[in-house]
């Protein structure tokens, strides 16, 4: 059984939405909110909301760095679509669950879904979920089901990825310690992103023309993620499709230092 808990990141500027789907063998919230209550906090009230992050806030940037930790403990998918196709978001989500069943990454199983509030899946697709085993959870709160927050955080992040993608944001971090290279080496925002994220993303080990190894050789380092762990909508533009294939179709998970 897996506990599954989804939320989104709706950007504007890049006209898209991105729905970040964790997947966990345990039930994480009450281990979040444990956490929230020993930073002095109160778990219903000081929930953690990515769009709230603010420089200098100690306790907030605490909070960030914990579900990112926990981010790397479980696995993530993702759905994208077009901003004007927000209402099919859960039937997007759907789709990408369905995705992971067929391709054997989410097991056939009981599992749990808790899907963010305002989130709405058509009655058609929670009889097909229900009839492979995922129970849903709609409109369910992000403070009391904190596993949202994880979801949170990780659409935030993919979908930053993808607007660097279109070009539409460019920035430059500094590597910081114990990152494998010089703290003040500058990456691109979204390299430090994936490198976050990347052993979490959900993938097929398989031959990639073009950036694999020869076949025979088992050090293989690339995953492949669209049609597992990416599903994109089809009524997505091209160039927005595109830029996501590129963003996430490939995973590579060698060394980078």
């Amino acid at each position: 059984m897996a506990y599954l808990y989804f939320d989104e990141s709706i950007r504007d500027q890049g006209e898209f939405i991105v729905g970040a789907l964790i997947i966990s063998d345990t039930e994480v919230s009450n281990e979040i909110r444990e956490q929230w209550i020993a930073f002095g906090l109160d778990p219903d009230a000081n929930e953690y909301k990515s769009s709230s992050i603010k420089n200098g806030d100690e306790i907030s940037l605490r909070q960030r760095d914990y579900v990112g930790y926990m981010v790397t403990r479980s696995k993530l998918a993702l759905t994208i679509l077009p901003l004007n196709d927000r209402r099919q978001l859960g039937n997007n989500l759907a789709e990408l669950i369905f995705q992971l069943i067929k391709t054997g990454l989410l097991e056939e199983s009981e599992h749990s879904a808790y899907v963010d509030e305002n989130i709405k899946i058509s009655q058609a697709y929670q009889a097909r979920l229900q009839e492979a085993g995922v129970k849903l959870f709609l409109n369910s709160n992000s403070a009391t089901i904190a596993g949202i927050q994880l979801s949170d955080h990780a659409s935030h992040i993919l979908g930053s990825m993808l607007l660097e993608e279109l070009g539409i944001i460019k920035k430059q971090v500094k590597a910081g310690e114990n990152s494998g290279y010089h703290p003040d080496e500058l990456f691109e925002l979204g390299f430090e992103l994936w490198a976050n994220v990347r052993y979490a993303l959900l993938g097929k080990q398989t031959y990639i023309e073009g950036f694999s190894p020869p076949p025979d050789d088992p050090a293989n380092p690339y995953f492949k993620i669209e049609g597992y762990g990416l599903h994109i909508a089809p009524t997505c533009p091209e160039p927005l499709a595109q830029s996501a294939r590129k963003r996430f179709g490939i995973n590579y998970l060698g060394c980078i230092h």
